[in-house]
């Protein structure tokens, strides 16, 4: 399905005639939402049933996220049932986040984000989730733009990593994202889409949240963002589960340490091997 046609067509979706009155919402779950959407034979139909749940009290934000997701998941649905080489992987992962990108870009927020290069603070965070299709493509991208010695560095940060999350001590002081190097990341054009949807709006909220061991301070964020990446991780995630592959999501480090272990990783997560459920 054609992501420029569900654009045009999103715009639609945000019109109503004046006066309109709308009726009690239809007793849908977001698993039947879902199914209705992956079911839809052209971008027409997913932006009927859309419009039907708009009229019906959608709230316009949450009609943005499902065409999102509708979007990415019936693409990649068609990229998986079209190829199933490693190269595929990748095509379908960088067009996964571009599109992630693209909507995350369109945020009104966008102004009064406080994250700039150089800022690391949310780099700390003791778990990160990707997904395995994520995982398997990152260790490849790794591979290809490191050089031996950084690829060594990266593996013994990982592993630190791992044997810090195994002894589970809140004393320990908190160790970086493995990918963290002079305060940037390394693999910054694919990191995974929980890092590309979560834009703080408050710097001093991050050093406060992220710059100790433990903490319960919340940090606000860029919501069209967080929720832009995860829909269209969503989609990503549904339609591998649906072509039989590992759709789950990870804990990065362990995951990426496990997939470097791994030359073949990417192929046999496409011939549907579960390569992480360990770390989950």
């Amino acid at each position: 399905m054609n992501r420029a046609e569900r654009r045009r067509k999103a715009k639609a979706t945000k019109k109503k005639p004046a006066g309109e009155e709308r009726t009690s919402a239809p007793r849908l779950d977001i698993d039947q939402i879902k199914g209705q959407l992956q079911q839809a034979a052209s971008p027409q139909e997913v932006q009927q049933f859309i419009g039907q749940l708009l009229e019906h009290g959608l709230p316009q934000a949450g009609g943005e996220e499902l065409i999102a997701y509708a979007a990415q998941y019936h693409e990649a649905l068609a990229a998986l049932n079209s190829a199933d080489d490693a190269a595929s992987v990748a095509r379908l992962v960088n067009s996964a986040h571009a599109w992630a990108d693209d909507r995350i870009a369109q945020s009104s927020e966008c102004d009064r984000r406080a994250c700039k290069a150089g800022c690391a603070f949310c780099c700390y965070l003791p778990v990160v989730l990707a997904s395995a299709a994520e995982v398997v493509h990152l260790a490849d991208w790794l591979r290809a733009n490191c050089t031996p010695d950084e690829l060594a560095a990266v593996r013994k940060r990982l592993k630190a990593r791992r044997e810090q999350d195994a002894t589970n001590s809140p004393a320990q002081k908190r160790l970086p994202c493995a990918l963290l190097q002079d305060d940037t990341c390394m693999a910054y054009d694919a990191r995974p889409f929980k890092c590309r949807g979560w834009n703080s709006v408050r710097l001093e909220a991050c050093e406060q949240a992220y710059g100790q061991s433990e903490t319960t301070t919340p940090v606000p964020v860029d919501t069209f963002a967080f929720v832009m990446g995860n829909a269209v991780l969503n989609g990503l995630s549904d339609a591998t589960r649906n072509a039989e592959l590992d759709g789950g999501a990870y804990e990065l480090n362990a995951a990426l340490l496990r997939a470097l272990d791994l030359p073949d990783a990417t192929l046999r997560w496409r011939n549907g091997e579960r390569l992480f459920d360990g770390g989950r």
